[in-house]
């Protein structure tokens, strides 16, 4: 291509010749001291040359960003002393009862961040868990009940992580809620290690200030699980940790293609809706981790499934980090 590109750029007479005679003394010349014999002028060579090296920077501008996407965001990578750059609990498995079970949030979370070569580790409930996600390919970081504040710390301290993705719902052997206590020893063995890791805590729409926007059918369904993980975030907005809270509306299978149209909304606890998990997992990925958004509890939707009166506004819209980011 940038043969023929330099051959175009050229001038004409140049072209005449070097088809008649590819080896005469025009040519020669021209190619030894970069002057042209016919026109006298130091013009024709860096002609093309400028135009070979214009195309070669245009290709390198348009191929970085699709290069840039191919690695892990820059939030993703381990720092220098610490270990796995995201530890993950709450990744679903076949024994997982929660909504999603083997295709929740936080398997297809693992599995793309997999997909981008990051360092994960992720946390199982069960030896039969951990052999399930070991042969899909995941690094286990401990096998255990992070109802156990010990064990929480164990493998918080073990994968020193640079982020913490934790998703953990549901009920323990006796029936009780694990989203608040399981959650918080996390975060509590989080603030024991130094450098403190990131937080990323997936929670629901239906929590704190967004639950008086719930009809009363589901709050007598999902009431204690969305109590239990709201007493969870509370805990983490006074832990003075660097984190993000995301609260997705209705989680539609993982098994669906995602439909890119996922957004993040800050401010509008009244507005409600659904979200594929697919485009949830994706946008894990690119979450911002901006001074202006640390903090943040924002709700998770497709941009065609949300509910808003009065309409969303473009400000209310928060926006996903750029590749670097």
């Amino acid at each position: 291509l940038f043969s023929v590109l330099g051959a175009l750029s050229r001038p004409r007479h140049h072209r005449r010749r070097s088809e008649r005679d590819l080896r005469g003394a025009h040519v020669r010349t021209c190619v030894r001291t970069r002057v042209c014999a016919m026109c006298r002028s130091a013009r024709c060579r860096s002609a093309a040359a400028a135009v070979v090296a214009a195309v070669a920077a245009l290709v390198a501008a348009l191929w970085a960003p699709w290069m840039a996407r191919s690695a892990p965001p820059l939030l993703l990578v381990a720092p220098s002393g610490q270990g796995a750059a995201v530890l993950l609990a709450g990744v679903g498995t076949a024994a997982t009862t929660t909504p999603g079970g083997r295709r929740n949030v936080g398997r297809l979370f693992a599995e793309q961040l997999a997909q981008m070569g990051a360092s994960v580790a992720v946390v199982a409930r069960s030896e039969a868990a951990a052999e399930e996600l070991r042969a899909a390919g995941f690094a286990v970081a401990g096998v255990g009940d992070l109802m156990d504040p010990a064990f929480a710390s164990k493998v918080v301290m073990a994968t020193k992580p640079a982020t913490i993705f934790t998703a953990v719902g549901g009920k323990d052997s006796s029936g009780g809620r694990v989203d608040g206590i399981a959650n918080i020893n996390l975060f509590k063995a989080a603030a024991a290690l130094k450098p403190s890791p990131h937080i990323v805590f997936v929670t629901s729409w239906g929590c704190g200030e967004t639950y008086e926007f719930l009809n009363e059918q589901t709050k007598n369904i999902l009431g204690p699980a969305l109590k239990a993980k709201t007493e969870a975030e509370e805990f983490l907005r006074g832990s003075g940790l660097n984190h993000m809270i995301v609260r997705p509306g209705g989680l539609v299978s993982g098994d669906e293609p995602a439909t890119r149209k996922g957004i993040l909304i800050r401010d509008r606890p009244d507005i409600g809706g659904s979200i594929r998990r697919q485009d949830l997992a994706g946008m894990l990925l690119w979450l911002p981790r901006r001074p202006d958004t640390n903090g943040l509890a924002l709700t998770a939707l497709d941009r065609d499934m949300l509910r808003a009166e009065p309409p969303l506004k473009d400000e209310e819209v928060v926006e996903l980090s750029a590749p670097g980011d």
